[in-house]
């Protein structure tokens, strides 16, 4: 069981590679002979492993297909860590089924030239489209080749836009929330009669941080510059507490849930991030901007230099 586990995992590898890291053998709209004269060992890159019908397997590809699965099965989070050494293809009887699959899938495809499949239109179909595929994304990819962020740039760039790299003034609060105004109001008495906030939080507050003593941690101010992974409040909430003195209850206030008392036990002052940790982020955003303009740039001159007909009226019509 293990064994044929193995093969179909590596049947996946092959089947999911990327078409440009495939070898020629396995590449789409490569041209295809059965029974052809075998190859010399000159006349191939890579150390002859087997061959079938006059098609070669090299052992490097063989060895990249292996190495591919086992790098899979290192990453696998459905497979246990203390047993993932017994998936791992490393022997030679582990190998072998994995080598006799690749001889008959080029059996099979030797076959299927014979039979004058590659002629099929639905193949030839998908051919073209993949080829078309690819030519599209080398067109891009020649296109923004050899682009480059200077130092210059990114630090008129970080000038630019300093307050996106600003670390949020956070303060840590803790608040209590009862239903009624009346009942907030004793509670705030004995607050300022000196009674202990985190104790009267867990008596009476009905937020879930009352196990916590009225604690909610650090928020900041919700606006269009604050980080995702940043707590925020509702909107009276956040002007209260980020009006308080430290350790001074609020007054009683409305929200969403009822009546609030809060108050800040910690204040960490916004600060502002070096150009050296936000570098790297600004310098591929920066790319990203020239690809965008250079594609741009590119597509408007291939429209404005080619001979395009559009039948806008079958489209409307249809």
């Amino acid at each position: 069981m293990r064994a044929l586990i193995s093969l179909v995992l590596v049947l996946g590898v092959l089947g999911f590679c990327g078409c440009d890291n495939l070898p020629e053998w396995l590449q789409f709209g490569r041209s295809k002979q059965t029974y052809v004269p075998p190859v010399t060992e000159e006349r191939v890159e890579g150390t002859i492993l087997a061959t079938v019908n006059g098609r070669i397997i090299t052992l490097e590809e063989f060895n990249e297909y292996i190495n591919a699965y086992n790098q899979q099965i290192q990453a696998s989070r459905d497979i246990p860590a203390d047993v993932k050494q017994e998936y791992m293809l490393t022997a030679y009887e582990q190998k072998k089924p994995i080598l006799d699959s690749m001889v008959e899938r080029e059996l099979m495809i030797a076959e299927a030239l014979d039979r004058g499949y590659d002629k099929n239109k639905e193949i030839l179909n998908a051919v073209k489209a993949l080829k078309e595929q690819l030519l599209y994304a080398k067109m891009i990819a020649a296109s923004q080749e050899n682009l480059s962020a200077s130092a210059q740039e990114v630090e008129a760039y970080y000038n630019i836009y300093r307050d996106y790299f600003v670390i949020p003034e956070e303060r840590r609060v803790s608040m209590i929330s009862v239903a009624s105004e009346d009942k907030a109001n004793e509670i705030l008495i004995q607050l300022l009669q000196g009674a202990n906030f985190a104790a009267l939080a867990r008596q009476n507050s009905t937020d879930k941080s009352a196990s916590k003593g009225g604690d909610i941690d650090f928020i900041v101010r919700k606006t269009v510059l604050t980080p995702p992974d940043k707590q925020t409040m509702f909107e009276k909430f956040e002007e209260v507490a980020f009006s308080l003195e430290l350790n001074k209850p609020s007054t009683v206030f409305k929200g969403p849930s009822g009546y609030y008392i809060i108050k800040v036990t910690e204040i960490k002052e916004a600060s502002q991030r070096p150009l050296s940790e936000v570098y790297a982020a600004i310098e591929q955003d920066i790319l990203l901007k020239k690809q965008e303009e250079i594609l741009v740039n590119l597509i408007g001159n291939l429209r404005k230099a080619g001979n395009i007909t559009v039948y806008d009226n079958l489209l409307r019509n249809q």
